[in-house]
């Protein structure tokens, strides 16, 4: 439940910020801004498609989790740059991070409570999720303001907080095998 607040917390900064981040410091048209997210957009269904359902065959939930996180980290600080290079490596890095991390998380989730418990603990998780969603465009606007792209690092901060966190679940994963 932690990560899922957290993933969804880190997000939120990020989709508070990139967009005025765009405008104002990379000085990007609105058209710039949009195949920005058109490429995230396609980048996400690429990698939640055929590299999902490839990876997933070969390693474990948790491990996409581990994984996936770190590739996060790395993207978000990517975004932080002004070289628009770097920029779509950090939305490819993205899409991959959270094509093979956010449905593994979904998945250790709903194994997790078992089948009598599974509607209580989604339900709980996507209040979780709404709380982590006020908070981060709340949290996120306001630090924007003082952080500039530095926002973007916290992303980096927080993602590798899952990525510390999903060392249990690895462990936890190898004991059930």
């Amino acid at each position: 439940m932690v990560i899922y607040f957290l993933v969804i917390l880190g997000f939120n900064f990020f989709y508070i910020a990139f967009p005025i981040y765009a405008v104002k410091e990379l000085q990007w048209s609105v058209t710039d801004t949009g195949i920005f997210f058109s490429v995230m957009g396609l980048s996400m269904v690429i990698t939640q498609g055929p590299i999902l359902s490839w990876v997933a065959k070969k390693l474990s939930s948790a491990t996409l989790v581990l994984a996936g996180s770190l590739v996060l980290s790395a993207a978000f600080v990517c975004l932080t740059g002004r070289s628009v290079g770097q920029i779509y490596f950090g939305v490819v890095l993205l899409a991959l991070g959270n094509g093979l991390m956010w449905p593994s998380v979904l998945s250790i989730l709903s194994k997790s409570a078992g089948e009598q418990y599974q509607g209580a603990v989604q339900g709980f998780a996507s209040s979780s999720g709404a709380v982590a969603s006020m908070v981060g465009l709340l949290i996120g606007g306001v630090l924007y303001n003082s952080l500039g792209a530095r926002i973007f690092v916290l992303s980096a901060a927080v993602f590798m907080a899952v990525f510390g966190m999903s060392f249990h679940l690895v462990s936890i994963a190898g004991r059930r095998e």
